[in-house]
């Protein structure tokens, strides 16, 4: 199944006073009413497309504030082949896990495939804020609908309900801190502005085609497993350098929720940073509608060192007597009269009523944009233009003092005290405002041009000098959109001051909204390099870059911040950067079409001092919290600059830099954590630490403190949800870097923030663990299933989320360790409990404790339901996985994930028809989703609906022949001499991610990493075997090569044989106590798991791949299997003890999941129970439970030793296989379902050798030996080097791994006779029948017949095939209906396997062979098995399938008399071949016999028709000498007769035989192995 592993969404801030206010809050015009038209991802102005948003300005002596940007989001579904997770697609379903081998007892990333890393959830619940419920869920979240079968019992958080939107909806926002929140907003500082409100986001998050998560990495995980196969389904970038022609403006302010949340593949973090309108004029920080957020403070000297931002400057002592005066969005203080002169105080107040003007202004364009936007047309495209607007100066006194308000708050009083101050500041300027009549407000444009003309002529009167009227007319300008005049007031100012930084600022958003962008960038960094800690100029220019797609100067701009103010300590070498720059730094502008080099280096020379800018601009160092972030801020800044760095480690993330992403985050984590903790893996260390289990009693840690750090912590989630308050303990539970911000909504979207950047960071590194490709910045990053949920359990505390949740899940899935007893509630007992296969603190119980808690935070995620039903899948419960399934399908109807592990599962439960729906609906959703392109071709092959499946062009049309286009009419690839369809996109699939395979490990061999590898392959011993092999020099030869990484692992697992056989050498042959240590090399810690193509080695069977292909599936495959296994932490230092010599016999174990009613029990039931005592002990592993067959009875009763270990894990088998010293290991599976290869990749056994299970190579170090003859793997298909014995020999055959016809690497045994075992004389239909005349058989035969078939005519000729359908292609379709034509008696017997195959033949049929020869097929259903022996000898003549053939079938026909035709289509598939070595074991050892497999083996297409016609028409039907049947004569006839005389004497079933000969190879093996010698068997 598919992974998901998630991105947040972003924090919505909670409602606020304001929102029992807005009916006050507006004079005529409904500015504060906000519909769907104000919710939506892009705001534009006036609705023009031509005209630009507006940058909200800044003016003079104003603090810092973060703008919000708008941004517009695209999600394209581009995937990268991040990982591919094996699975088994056979004609019944998808095969799960298990046989693939990857290690369950934890996933060395997710589960392959298995729980989907996925995109954001639309609902997010910080415990910083009160959880609120929406109105588009109404009871969602407090009347809670189980999920599922069982309901998480957590309790649920508190919630209230607001009434928030100007239509009376309601706004859900999440809670959970539990402490009194603000409930004021109007700011009472002079000079601040009326307090603008902007609509406030919808909750609920809109994930759509044109939406994409910009703060947040689009980080994916492997899908799941129950995927047709896994492969990797990665988010393309989000931040994009102009390639694509999507708008992603960055949002950098702090305290607002993103409009969407998109699918990606893991769910990645939320950024805090809100995509709407940037800030309002006349605030430091723009406030949503209802919102408790305090707008930023101005710039008062104080506010930026953490003091309460209503604190005001000292002011002139009788200040008392200022006249009442509408202010800045409050209430200002009467001013005394002798205060200040009369033309100050004109000035004043004209400032003020401009203030209040140009807020009024804001506030009736926003409203009319909201109406013009419900004008419009939905399918109009919003403005990519962002919306700013400037922002006045503060009022101040003629002198310069700023305006204290009316009811300025006590700033001795206390926090509480102060909020209450405000709230009823605030209450008292909403009734005043409400009273007062709108023919006295006047018109919002009027009063702006009135207010202007009034600045206008006090202007002119100072000569204009007058800075701050000069910035609040440029902004009246501005809101008006006359922006020339704007732009000419504020150069005004920058001509007196050209260091105004505030101004140049302006001018910088005003040319933007002339379009003049380049312009507006170089007087954005300008400011920057003025003023590097004026934030507010880097957030404006960050977005521009950004809406240009230039992320990469973006990044730069961040960057040279970071620099600038970097704190030096002692021991660094000092940086360049400092608070000022030259303006020739940067005096070319930089356009989308540039490079975008780094502008922001700075000239040493030309800038003053750090110490002398920061005094120049009242930076007091002796400000609480400064320098605690390493930047020359105070405390209350680091919030900001938190905000900054994970936008940056976002954008780095989105331009595949994850080593620089990850620092960023790391960055923002250690901020936040305090300087006291030095480093994220100290931060994992404090969390493991303080969260370890202690005795409940004594309170001491359980186990070693060693232990404690290197065992994953399992904690449930609501023990996770106290993290931070046991690892923040001393600060209670808060952020200690975050101790100097005021409470807040900022305050909390920081702490957001930083729960985002956990969560990114906790991404990041599962992604190195579990992803193809070395890394090498993050190898010294922790990589571990512990250290990772560390990181996730700390951003749950910060902020729960669904979408940590559902990751958190994902990881503890994978996990087989139980929790401690006392982190075990009732609850997740019987959580536990309600699910069959759960075990009450396992990783899979507290996986889907957070699946279902997830649940309960968002119960329409559709990740979660996603997981959970894949979770379900794999402990077996079907129906309830569907059901999950069916969840994930309603809550998202286009998710492509949910959709094919949908198909998959109905699937599995034999709904073909409803599985190629739910697959045709993936691939609508996502074209290029591999896994639902190559589930819908298996779909579709399995039922015989060719329409559209097309083909490909293979050997020169050699194979693959004939396609079928969209009308299901037949074309031959050799006249069209080029593929198509839907095959030819499958088989362009697997090409692609086997060719990006080959770059799995590349980079690693490095000097220093040569050298260490070469030295663990002499620890293990190697020097013994290989004493004269130069490992460093041909290790050189391999650096830099395709393939670095297997080749690596290749020498890894040959060095354990070598070392094993070392180890047996020195005890028992040279009876020596060697010094050696016998270890096992491990894989290097810098690889992490490989991908396995979509396409896995069951598949191959039936499509259509040149050889080189072929083998490559199988070798990707094993190479994951092996990795997983070694990287196991139950794998010893050491290689495994070596059994002791064989005394007498051999102990050969044979491992298998189809000790049951299953095909191979059925073959080899009495072979365990047959082995000569004296040269074979045999030890049976059943890793499947029994289901009482009288199979299973009869090998549980044979076998000398039975073992049922369906409930082992891999490292207690493996124990116990060496323990029974073991000297074969037989692999009876293969790549089929139910495997355990991990045992054989963990190597418990000298030889290990696979037969019977998978008619293939394993491609496996794993795998020494395949049983096979010469006719099922021709000498031609091997790999041209045999010896398979040293590490010398794997440098030596790696120079053939670029060739293209070989196929086997395995040696092989090759028998006398057919390698295939069937036990049918000893258990079929009519093994006691010995005795049976052929007249007793033909009669007998002909009564069968007329029972089967009453109306067919007495001269008919049955040909047949009882194969599954998916074993018919569309060129030997053709075939058997050409057949059918050209033998008019001729019959065709199919089986409706499944049953819709039926129709989709028998509409083929008619389409290519006519009516005539469609009525002439016959269908039947599938009978049980001793019944289908039976009645096959009905058939006349057999019809094999050539692209794969009949295996146990083929032994079921030929036991029953029945001829057999098949055809050998590919030289190197095994099972094309299978049929014709079956075939020969059952014909007699003579001339005759040799006769007989000429005429039923072809050669080609051709051949087979001719020989298929031929025997046809040459039978006919005569009465019996008595009458009483009919018989056959012809030569068919013959070869029916050959075939039962030589029935209890040919090869194919004297099982007997055939266990002589296995042991024989057995003995062979073992005493090459003992001497050391390599190459094939031939007995």
């Amino acid at each position: 199944m598919l992974p998901l592993v998630q991105a947040h969404p972003m924090v919505q801030p909670p409602l606020d006073f304001l929102s029992s206010h807005e009916g006050h809050l507006k004079p005529n015009y409904s500015s504060h009413q906000h519909g769907p038209q104000l919710l939506q991802p892009s705001l534009f102005l006036h609705g023009t497309e031509s005209t630009p948003r507006a940058f909200a300005m800044r003016s003079a002596q104003h603090p810092p504030a973060l703008h919000r940007i708008t941004a517009s989001f695209t999600r394209l579904h581009a995937h990268d082949q991040a990982e591919h997770s094996l699975r088994r697609k056979t004609p019944s379903g998808t095969i799960d896990n298990g046989y693939d081998g990857s290690s369950t007892h934890l996933a060395s990333g997710p589960p392959a495939l298995k729980h989907m890393i996925v995109p954001a959830s639309s609902k997010i619940f910080p415990t910083a804020v009160a959880h609120r419920a929406s109105n588009r869920s109404a009871g969602g979240v407090l009347q809670q609908t189980p999920a599922g079968p069982w309901v998480y019992s957590a309790p649920t958080p508190q919630r209230r309900f607001d009434m928030a939107d100007g239509t009376g909806g309601l706004l859900g926002t999440p809670g959970g801190w539990e402490t009194g929140m603000p409930t004021a907003t109007l700011d009472p500082v002079a000079g601040d502005g009326a307090n603008f409100v902007q609509p406030a986001p919808p909750h609920n998050y809109r994930g759509g085609p044109s939406l994409q998560p910009v703060f947040v990495p689009g980080l994916q995980q492997p899908l799941s497993q129950t995927i047709y196969s896994p492969g990797s389904y990665q988010q393309p970038p989000v931040w994009r350098d102009g390639s694509l022609g999507y708008q992603t403006l960055i949002p950098l302010a702090n305290n607002f929720t993103p409009q969407t949340s998109v699918d990606s593949a893991f769910m990645g973090p939320e950024s805090a940073i809100h995509p709407g309108l940037v800030n309002a004029p006349g605030l430091g920080q723009a406030h949503h509608f209802g919102l408790p957020l305090p707008g930023r403070p101005v710039d008062d000297g104080f506010a930026r060192y953490g003091h309460n931002y209503v604190v005001q400057h000292a002011a002139h002592p009788l200040r008392n007597s200022m006249p009442t005066t509408p202010g800045v969005g409050h209430m200002t203080r009467p001013v005394p009269a002798n205060e200040a002169s009369s033309p100050t105080r004109f000035k004043e107040r004209a400032l003020q009523n401009a203030h209040k003007a140009y807020n009024d202004l804001l506030l009736h364009l926003t409203a009319a944009k909201k109406a013009y936007q419900g004008r419009s047309s939905s399918s109009s495209r919003p403005s990519s233009k962002m919306m700013v607007y400037p922002k006045p100066s503060t009022t101040t006194t003629g002198s310069g003092i700023k305006a204290r308000p009316l009811y300025a708050l006590d700033s001795t009083a206390s926090y509480a005290q102060q909020l209450a101050q405000k709230e009823a500041a605030a209450r008292a300027f909403a009734h005043d405002h409400h009273q007062r009549p709108y023919h006295e407000i006047g018109s919002p444009v009027l009063n702006a041009r009135a207010s202007l003309e009034m600045l206008s002529t006090l202007c002119e009167q100072s000569g204009w000098k007058w800075s701050e009227g000069m910035l609040l007319g440029g902004c009246l300008y501005y809101g008006l959109e006359r922006y020339e005049e704007a732009l000419e007031w504020f150069k005004r100012i920058v001509s007196l001051d050209p260091s105004h930084v505030e101004a140049i600022s302006n001018i910088a958003a005003t040319l933007y909204c002339l379009n003049r962008h380049e312009e507006a960038e170089q007087h954005w960094v300008k400011a920057i390099k003025l003023r590097p800690s004026f934030l507010e100029a880097v957030e404006h220019l960050v977005s521009l870059l950004c809406s240009l797609h230039r992320n990469a100067a973006a990044v730069n701009a961040i960057e040279f911040i970071q620099r600038s103010l970097k704190i030096q300590r002692p021991d660094e070498p000092r940086e360049q950067a400092s608070e000022t720059a030259s303006e020739a730094d940067i005096s070319s502008p930089m356009t989308a079409a540039e490079s975008d080099p780094d502008l922001y280096v700075l000239d040493s020379e030309t800038t003053d001092s750090p110490e002398q800018r920061f005094a120049s601009t009242a930076e007091d160092t002796k400000a609480p919290g400064f320098g605690s972030s390493g930047y020359r801020i105070p405390g209350s800044e680091n919030g900001r600059m938190i905000l900054l760095i994970h936008a940056k480690g976002n954008m780095l993330y989105s331009l595949k830099d994850t080593d620089r992403a990850s620092e960023a985050f790391e960055e923002v984590v250690t901020i936040s954590a305090g300087k006291h903790i030095h480093g994220v893996k100290a931060l994992i260390r404090r969390i493991q630490t303080v969260l370890a289990p202690r005795d409940p009693r004594s309170g001491q840690r359980l186990g070693s403190v060693q232990r404690s750090l290197s065992e994953p912590l399992l904690l449930p989630p609501d023990k996770a949800k106290l993290t931070a308050q046991f690892v923040f303990g001393s600060t209670g539970g808060q952020l200690p870097g975050l101790q100097h911000l005021p409470e807040g909504a900022h305050r909390k979207s920081v702490v957001a923030t930083t729960s985002n950047s956990l969560l990114s960071l906790a991404k990041i590194y599962q992604d190195a663990m579990s992803n193809g490709g070395s890394n090498s910045a993050l190898v010294r990053q922790p990589a571990g299933v512990g250290d990772i949920l560390a990181l996730y359990y700390l951003s749950l505390s910060l902020q729960e989320s669904p979408s940590t949740a559902n990751n958190v899940g994902i990881l503890l899935a994978g996990v087989q360790q139980t929790a401690p007893v006392q982190y075990i509630s009732v609850s997740d007992m019987g959580l536990a409990a309600s699910v069959p296969g759960i075990v009450p603190g396992s990783g899979l119980s507290l996986a889907l404790a957070y699946y279902q808690y997830g649940l309960t935070l968002d119960p329409k995620h559709v990740h979660l339901h996603t997981n959970l039903g894949s979770l379900l899948k794999d402990i077996g419960q079907l129906d309830m996985a569907i059901s999950m399934y069916e969840q994930a399908v309603a809550c998202d109807g286009t998710f492509d994930i949910a959709l094919t592990n949908l198909a998959n599962a109905v699937k599995d439960r034999g709904r073909v028809s409803d599985a190629i729906k739910y697959y045709q609906r993936a691939v609508a959703s996502n074209p290029d989703f591999a896994e639902a392109v190559c589930g819908l071709s298996t779909a579709l092959n399995s039922v015989c609906d060719w329409r559209g499946r097309g083909g490909v062009l293979l050997a020169g049309g050699r194979y693959d022949r004939w396609h079928v286009d969209e009308n299901g009419k037949l074309q031959d690839v050799k006249s069209q001499g080029q593929g198509s369809g839907l095959m030819k996109r499958v088989v362009d699939i697997v090409r692609r991610q086997l060719r990006e395979s080959l770059s799995w490990g590349c980079g690693l061999l490095q000097e220093q990493s040569i050298l260490q590898l070469a030295a663990q392959l002499r620890d293990a011993a190697v020097d013994i075997t290989d004493a004269s092999l130069d490992l460093e020099a041909e290790l050189r030869k391999w650096a830099g090569r395709p393939g670095e990484g297997y080749r690596i692992l290749r020498l890894i697992e040959r060095s354990t044989i070598t070392a094993m056989r070392s180890w047996y050498q020195d005890k028992h042959i040279k009876r020596i106590r060697s010094p050696a240590s016998y270890r096992r090399p491990k894989p290097p810690a810098s690889l992490s798991v490989p991908s396995a193509p979509t396409v896995l080695p069951f598949h191959t069977f039936t499509c259509p791949l040149p050889a080189k292909d072929v083998r490559m599936i199988s070798q990707r495959n094993a190479l994951r299997i092996s990795f997983t296994t070694l990287r196991s932490p139950w794998i010893p230092a050491t290689v495994y003890e070596p059994p002791d010599p064989p005394s007498p016999h051999l102990n050969v174990g044979y491992v298998s999941s189809d000790f049951n009613n299953h095909p191979l029990a059925h073959l080899m039931q009495s072979v365990f129970g047959m082995h000569n005592p004296k040269r074979v002990k045999a030890f049976c592993y059943a890793t499947t439970a029994s289901d009482r067959s009288i199979h299973r009875q009869q090998i549980e009763r044979e076998a000398p030793v039975f073992r049922d270990v369906s409930t082992w894990s891999a490292d207690r088998l493996v124990d116990q296989i060496v323990k029974d010293k073991i000297h074969i290991l037989v692999n009876l599976n293969g790549y089929t379902r139910g495997a355990r290869n991990e045992i054989f990749a963990a190597r418990p056994a000298p030889i290990q050798m696979s037969f019977m299970g998978f008619a293939g190579t394993l491609g496996a170090e794993w795998c020494d030996y395949l049983l096979a003859d010469a006719t099922a793997i021709p000498r031609s298909t091997l790999r041209p080097h045999r010896r398979n014995l040293t590490l010398e020999d794997v440098f030596r055959d790696e120079a053939d791994a670029d060739a293209e016809d070989w196929i086997y690497s395995e040696n092989i045994i090759f028998c006398r006779d057919t390698f295939f075992c069937c036990d049918h004389a000893q258990s079929a239909d009519g093994h006691n029948e010995k005795d049976i005349t052929w007249e007793e058989d033909q009669r007998r035969r002909w009564r069968m017949r007329k029972e089967l078939f009453p109306s067919l005519p007495d001269d008919a000729i049955l040909l047949g095939n009882f194969n599954q359908l998916y074993k018919i292609d569309p060129t030997t379709f053709r075939s058997w209906l050409r057949i059918l034509a050209a033998a008019p008696r001729a019959y065709l017997w199919l089986l409706r396997f499944p049953e819709l195959g039926e129709t989709h033949l028998r509409r083929t049929a008619r389409d290519w062979g006519g009516e005539g020869v469609a009525k002439r097929i016959i269908f039947t259903d599938v009978a049980p098995k001793l019944q289908h022996i039976s009645r096959a000898r009905v058939c006349d003549l057999f019809l094999d399938t050539p692209e794969c053939n009949a295996h146990t079938t083929a032994a079921d026909i030929l036991w029953s008399n029945t001829p057999l035709l098949t055809l050998p289509r590919y030289e190197y598939k095994m099972c094309s071949r299978m049929a014709a070595s079956i075939l020969k074991g059952a014909l007699p050892k003579s001339a005759e016999g040799e006769q007989a497999a000429r005429e039923l083996i072809a050669r080609d297409e051709a051949e087979y028709e001719e020989f298929a016609v031929h025997l046809t028409n040459g039978l006919a039907y005569r009465s019996s000498r008595d009458g009483e049947y009919r018989e056959g004569v012809g030569r068919l006839a013959e070869l029916r007769k050959l075939l039962f005389e030589s029935k209890w004497t040919c090869a194919l079933f004297d099982t007997r035989r055939w266990v002589r000969d296995l042991e024989e190879a057995y003995e062979v093996a073992w005493a090459r192995w003992e001497r050391g010698e390599g190459g094939d068997i031939y007995l």
